[in-house]
């Protein structure tokens, strides 16, 4: 006969029988499970339900599992096996741990349903889950969130096992319920530091990513991902090799094991993606560390397995973040809602030139210029408010030393699960550079619009001085007459506005060039003759020219005036002596040195003049604005304000530039950057500026060469016709007062448009036409075109105040006659220009 089964006594004994025959403990005490074995069990566990008898005497292994379930730390309850109408499968016993876990008395619980445990966050689809294993009779492991008496929720691990009757329906549910609410908490810390890092990362103006010791991406982040046309979270566990191949992805593993084996960081440019429509990159790889190694770490625990693991890949993230946040050459920052630093990495402390200590006890108010931060503070507050999450401005920091560090400011809001207001990420990247460079670019523009401003100017002055001159050339009064003096005040005033026109010119870059090889030892031996006597015995020259400085191509006379007027500002900042320095040397600009030069700067070969004084020298404010056309610091009557600016514009238009070092009490050095003349003849040039070599066989002789002094030649035989083009009736005035007693036949014209209408109609008698350069409806280049195209074989000989340059390409022109010019030069000009030729039959 086989052994009866025990009496099961009490709820306890069930709950222990249905821990044995459902959950399969019977290892952990395989003498009850002798005890329990056999077709009788489940009729004892349904008369222990309903007759309990008093207790065994002695100790029986069943007695043991009934106090373990009593004392158990997971919760366990039994439900009936079926539901009542309207009221589901009541519980017919709690343990202890389950009465802790949800602040229910025994007595509140027995006879209900679980419902009242539910929730307003309780899963629906977990709840139907739940029904339908009842439904089934199966058993189900699944995770839910319930709510206690006192209303505060909790997550179980709830494991739903039914009890067996000897027809294989259920007698009764066992659910046991083990509380999983501090390893959800950390499950949802790590997904707050996820989000906090995928927002940093994003943030950022460049590429980020973190590899295994593999090379397997373990985040990429949207900058990179953009770039190789993927979703992030696609490229998480595949190789460089699986978006750009093997040759890319050799080379980037071979750059990995470098960082690896050297232990630090490692800084390359690279192109990337590799090939063409790549981008330039300045790319840094570090170590992050064994925590964020190739190995993802497996433990095997009774109770807090699934916690230390949570926990595990907490500390992996914060490590990876914390990698990237101190590794990036951008700064970077987190705000808290106050405004207040809460982090910053070294590279934003080195920005604003302080210790990371230091930042964090600052806000952003307080590095940032006023005026700046009037722009930024609306930004934050609506950051803050919630109405927008990103902003990028231009701003200025200031450091401690009072130097300030312009900044490309990328702020994102890092908001929390509800939306709210965490924390302000900002990403600083240093544009200093790219903003000086930047007003540099302006003060050319504005130096530019002045210059053509000038020389508009100019040319108007040349056309009132070229009539003032002329009339003033006409005028013929006796040897004793008293208003001879005055006449010569007049004409000594009119040359001085003529050279302050000259210097307007120069400094719009619009001066004629008659340009010849010049020696920089000539030129400046020349300088110093001209202005010695001015220089004073306290001030003493030194003159240097390296053996392997050869000739510049340049205008003897417009270099001569540079160097004079260079010399005559060093002797004024050395009011009580020092030395001016003259040197020459040929020097190579490579192109990175020419990235940091003025606009006009180019590499190549040059001859650097260098003009150098010991005296006062300048503030940074000053040397500024020393280009500016009419800006001075001399007193009132002593400079015009236009020298400098004048010499600016001459050594440009020569294709060349100027560069100045000064500070206060350190002197002043000027390098003037010209162009090599061609490969020179054996025997150096000489410097006659008032007399320029003649040009190159072949090329045209601009008019005209200065007369000794004021002849009028004769015209030639034959009367000839002269047509005077020019906008100003002053000069036509002066051209008929000059010309038709000299015995030239004068037709004049107001403009391009009249120019042509009379040479269409008399062409045939005019012999000269002398055609003015810039005037209105149309222009002297245009009207030339026409004339041309009438007749073929027209002589012109074009008369202006600018350069040469605006008619070099035009062929069959004559030369050029610069303004403003005396009487005794236009005869001169015409005598030169009509030499040789018979005079036309009129028409």
């Amino acid at each position: 006969m086989p052994t009866p089964p025990p009496r099961l006594t009490s709820p306890a004994a069930l709950a222990a029988a249905a821990v044995l025959a459902g959950v399969g403990l019977q290892a952990v005490l395989p003498g009850a499970a002798l005890y329990l074995a056999g077709a009788g069990l489940l009729a004892a566990v349904a008369v222990a339900v309903f007759r309990p008898r008093p207790p065994a005497p002695a100790p029986t292994p069943l007695r043991l599992l009934e106090s373990a379930v009593v004392h158990a730390r997971d919760a366990l309850v039994i439900l009936e096996p079926h539901p009542r109408p309207g009221r589901g499968r009541a519980v017919v016993y709690a343990n202890e741990a389950f009465c802790r876990l949800t602040g229910y008395s025994r007595d509140e619980v027995l006879g209900r349903s679980l419902h009242f445990l539910r929730g307003p966050e309780s899963d629906p689809q977990t709840l139907d889950a739940i029904r339908a294993a009842l439904d089934e009779q199966r058993s189900l492991r699944v995770e839910l969130r319930n709510y206690r008496k006192d209303g505060t929720e909790f997550w179980v691990d709830l494991n739903l096992v039914p009890i067996p009757d000897p027809a294989g329906g259920p007698s009764y549910w066992a659910i046991i319920q083990r509380d999983v609410t501090d390893r959800k908490a950390a499950e949802a810390a790590v997904r707050s530091a996820n989000q906090l890092l995928r927002s940093i990362i994003d943030a950022f103006p460049g590429i980020i990513n973190a590899k295994d010791a593999a090379g397997r991406y373990l985040v990429m982040n949207r900058f990179q991902a953009d770039l190789l046309g993927v979703p992030p979270e696609e490229a998480v566990g595949k190789t460089p090799a699986d978006f750009l191949g093997p040759g890319y992805a050799e080379a980037a593993e071979a750059r990995d094991r470098e960082v690896l084996a050297a232990g630090r960081a490692v800084q390359f440019e690279e192109v990337y993606p590799p090939g063409p429509g790549g981008r330039p990159l300045v790319t840094t790889k570090a170590p992050l560390g064994p925590e964020t190694g190739a190995a993802g770490v497996v433990c095997v625990s009774s109770d807090v397995s699934a916690l230390k693991a949570a926990q595990d890949a907490l500390r992996r993230s914060e490590a990876l973040f914390r990698g990237i946040f101190e590794g990036t050459s951008a700064g970077v920052t987190l705000t808290d809602p106050s405004g207040r630093f809460v982090a910053c990495n070294p590279a934003f402390a080195a920005l604003v030139g302080r210790s990371i200590d230091e930042v964090l006890t600052l806000t952003p108010a307080d590095l940032t210029h006023p005026d700046d931060w009037a722009v930024q503070e609306p930004l934050y507050d609506e950051a803050r408010a919630g109405i927008r999450d990103r902003h990028r401005i231009h701003k200025r920091y200031f450091r401690p030393d009072g130097s300030v560090v312009w900044v490309e400011l990328s702020y994102a809001a890092v908001r929390g699960p509800g939306g709210e207001y965490e924390y302000g990420l900002g990403v600083s990247v240093d544009v200093t550079d790219r903003k000086r460079l930047e007003e540099h670019l302006l003060q050319s523009h504005k130096l530019e619009a002045v210059g053509q401003m000038a020389g508009g100017v100019a040319h108007d002055f040349n056309n009132i001085l070229t009539a003032i001159l002329g009339k003033l050339a006409l005028i013929d009064l006796p040897a004793g007459d008293p208003n001879r003096p005055h006449l010569a005040a007049v004409e000594q005033a009119a040359a001085r506005a003529a050279d302050l026109t000259g210097k307007l010119l120069g400094y719009a870059r619009k001066n004629q060039l008659v340009s010849a090889p010049v020696h920089p030892g000539d030129a400046f031996a020349e300088a110093v003759g001209l202005i010695g006597h001015a220089l004073g015995p306290r001030v003493r020259v030194d003159v240097r020219v390296a053996d392997d400085c050869g000739p510049v191509r340049a205008d003897p006379t417009l270099l001569s005036q540079v160097l004079l007027n260079l010399c005559l500002n060093a002797r004024d900042a050395m009011p009580d002596g020092g030395t001016l320095t003259l040197a020459a040397d040929a020097v190579e600009v490579t192109e990175e040195e020419a990235a940091g030069l003025p606009g006009e700067a180019r590499a190549g070969r040059f001859v650097r003049l260098r003009v150098a004084d010991t005296g006062c020298g300048m503030t940074d404010e000053v040397r500024a604005r020393i280009f500016e056309p009419f800006f001075t610091t001399k007193g009132v009557g002593k400079g015009t304000g236009l020298g400098l600016p004048m010499a600016h514009g001459i050594v440009k238009q020569h294709r060349g530039w100027v560069t100045c070092e000064s500070a206060p009490g350190a002197g002043t050095r000027l390098d003037l950057y010209l162009p090599p003349a061609d490969p020179a003849p054996a025997r150096r040039s000489v410097f006659r500026p008032a007399a320029p070599p003649p040009p190159p066989e072949g090329s045209r002789t601009p008019f005209p060469i200065p007369l000794p002094g004021p002849q009028v030649p004769e015209p030639a035989a034959g009367r000839r016709t002269v047509l005077v083009v020019d906008d100003e009736e002053m000069i036509l005035d002066v051209a008929r007062a000059v010309l038709e007693p000299a015995g030239y036949g004068v037709l004049t014209a107001a403009d391009g448009v009249e120019a042509v209408e009379v040479f269409e109609r008399a062409h045939a008698g005019i012999d000269l036409v002398v055609l003015d350069v810039t005037m209105p409806r149309l222009s002297g280049r245009d009207a030339f075109r026409r004339l041309v195209e009438i007749d073929p074989g027209a002589r012109v000989l074009f008369s202006t105040g600018y350069s040469a340059d605006e008619i070099a390409e035009l062929n069959g022109a004559l030369g050029l006659l610069g303004k403003p010019y005396r009487p005794h030069e236009l005869l001169a000009a015409v005598q030169g220009a009509l030499a040789g030729t018979p005079a036309r039959a009129a028409g």
